[in-house]
């Protein structure tokens, strides 16, 4: 985004925090994170379709512009090295700063640029815009601090963003898995039970369809059968939801008559499944529609 400012004064400031050698992305998250603790709120994110920009914001009172820089400056300053940052607040008499930070030599500095060349100590509000490489990137970036911002765990999205997320060092790509499944924690968890967590109703009904329809018999369900074991399935009432929502949209009618039970498609042709139902999805089913069988 191009404005019109007439000043710009710089000033040095001592970092806080010493940036590791991490990717973009990974610092996008951890600048999310450490903002929304510093301020106490959560952000507005905003993401047009097809266009490479994120932008998120805060509405604050006010903030101190030089504690901001000594916090988020080094952070601010690695991102935009990848993707271009600009950082804007409102000054005093509701003039428009942007912030921004650079090196001359070694030393940190900021910038403030707006009309009048009155140096501003503190900002109100607070807002971001990122410029990425494509609007995937965006796209991406956009699911995954949408997360962070709702203290998920995890965030499970679909194969087109692979090659970013691979590059960004985000996620380690299965091709068995039927999404990318990416960890939120600090310390990624080796037990896929808690990748269950960052799948959304309507991924939840696509797994669904894809047994059901194309008798897949995915790994997710295999996660969810020890889960379900455990007594520790993350919104089991989703699957639920989104089991009885996919019999609906592909009208597939459930029957039980005497202890037997049989689903049919929408052609009347029965859905049949092994008789000890030893596959996890077949499991799952069964233990969606039968809850009170052990």
């Amino acid at each position: 985004m191009q404005f019109h400012f007439e000043k710009m004064l710089e000033k040095r400031y001592e970092p806080q925090v010493t940036v590791t050698n991490e990717t973009p992305a990974w610092l996008m998250i951890c600048l999310a994170e450490s903002i929304k603790d510093w301020i106490g709120q959560s952000p507005r994110i905003f993401c047009k379709s097809e266009e490479p920009y994120l932008q998120f914001g805060y509405e604050v009172l006010t903030f101190p512009v030089a504690e901001f820089a000594q916090i988020f400056g080094p952070l601010i300053y690695a991102i935009n090295q990848a993707w271009p940052v600009q950082v804007f607040g409102m000054g005093s008499q509701d003039e428009l700063v942007e912030l921004s930070f650079t090196k001359e030599g070694t030393a940190p500095t900021i910038q403030q640029k707006n009309v009048s060349g009155i140096p501003c100590a503190e900002l109100r509000d607070l807002y971001f815009c990122v410029k990425f490489p494509d609007p995937l990137a965006a796209d991406c970036m956009f699911r995954l601090l949408d997360a962070v911002e709702k203290k998920s765990a995890a965030v499970a999205l679909e194969w087109e963003y692979a090659d970013f997320l691979e590059q960004q060092r985000l996620a380690r790509i299965d091709r068995t898995l039927s999404y990318c499944y990416v960890s939120l924690e600090e310390e990624e968890s080796a037990d896929p039970v808690g990748w269950l967590s960052g799948l959304t109703l309507q991924q939840k009904c696509e797994l669904w369809r894809m047994f059901l329809g194309k008798r897949l018999f995915l790994p997710e369900f295999e996660w969810l059968r020890d889960a379900m074991l455990q007594g520790a399935v993350p919104n089991w009432i989703e699957w639920h939801l989104a089991l009885y929502r996919v019999l609906e949209e592909e009208n597939i009618r459930f029957f039980c008559k005497d202890g037997q039970f049989e689903l049919l498609d929408k052609e009347g042709h029965r859905i049949y499944f092994g008789v000890d139902h030893s596959e996890a999805a077949e499991q799952v089913l069964m233990k969606v529609l039968f809850p009170l069988n052990q």
